[in-house]
């Protein structure tokens, strides 16, 4: 059907490299390391999907329909009620085969020794770095940060420095890591916590920064004959943004009671009954009220007959 093409089956491609592929319509690559190492399966009315270890204290969530904008959310806990000790997350457009790679290397490292997962990062990154270099990444120093590209300028990973509250790490305010991948039209983003071991943090970037192809079905746009390239003014901002480049969040707002405008002064209510009148002598500006007047009786009717 030449006229519609938008209406054959979907072609299967390889494309290269795989960190522009894009998602799938399912999140299994990145699940199913962690499901044939034995670890829990469960999911929520909505359709997110949580793997755990059986101690609950390694978390990975793929979530659609989650709340903060991530896709993928990975966590260690020091126990099941504590609170994570380093996070990792991939938006929306990362490709499942890169969160695939990191989950066998999170599934493997737990295999051997379950405490290295808790371990944190003694080497604060300085290990991958090096590693990086050698691979022919290049580095460019910034004021608050340090970034690391690839020759191509497809993926760029940031390095904050100095300190940074843990608390603002696990609530998504800020990261020591921020991965940025793809072109700026068409760009994704992984961020990682202080405390994320080196091994794993290795792990993370290697699969960012694999070039090996990936399978996907694609299928002619319907719409690829009619849309224009968009101009440079009008295209679509990335949600995150560079540590150099991203603004500072806005303080919330408080309420103080020395800022409150005062309270009125509270008015007496109106008098329904009518004023009483002046005293003698003073001034006035409208007339004494009229005296009430009695209305006269009617008299009754006459009951003389005329003779």
């Amino acid at each position: 059907m030449p006229d519609f093409p938008w209406l054959e089956r979907p072609r299967e491609y390889r494309v290269s490299p795989r960190f522009l592929a894009g998602p799938t319509h399912t999140g299994d690559p990145g699940l199913r390391p962690l499901i044939d190492a034995g670890w829990n399966f469960s999911r929520d009315d909505v359709g997110n999907v949580f793997v755990t270890t059986p101690d609950h204290t390694v978390r990975c969530g793929f979530l659609p329909e989650g709340e903060h904008g991530e896709l993928w959310s990975i966590s260690a806990h020091a126990h099941t009620f504590a609170p994570p000790e380093w996070l990792v997350t991939l938006d929306l457009n990362a490709p499942p085969e890169i969160v695939g790679d990191f989950t066998t290397a999170l599934a493997a490292v737990h295999t051997d020794d379950p405490d290295t997962v808790l371990g944190g990062s003694a080497r604060i990154g300085l290990d991958i770095t090096n590693d990086l270099l050698r691979s022919g990444w290049r580095i460019d120093p910034q004021p608050s940060a340090t970034a690391l590209r690839t020759p191509d300028q497809l993926v760029t990973l940031h390095r904050r420095r100095g300190h940074l509250r843990h608390e603002a790490e696990m609530a998504g305010d800020t990261e020591r890591w921020l991965i940025e991948v793809g072109p700026p039209e068409h760009r994704w983003y992984a961020t990682a916590s202080s405390a994320v071991p080196d091994q794993l943090l290795g792990a993370l970037a290697t699969a960012v920064a694999n070039p090996g192809p990936v399978e996907r079905n694609l299928r002619p746009s319907p719409w690829a004959a009619y849309r224009s390239k968009p101009s440079p003014s009008r295209r679509r901002r990335p949600r995150w943004r560079s540590p150099a480049s991203r603004p500072p969040r806005p303080a919330r707002p408080r309420c103080l009671v020395g800022q409150l405008p005062p309270w009125p002064t509270p008015q007496p209510p109106r008098r329904r009954h009518p004023a009483s009148p002046p005293s003698p002598g003073a001034p006035t500006d409208r007339p004494p009220p009229a005296p009430w007047r009695t209305p006269c009786p009617t008299p009754p009717p006459s009951t003389t007959r005329t003779q």
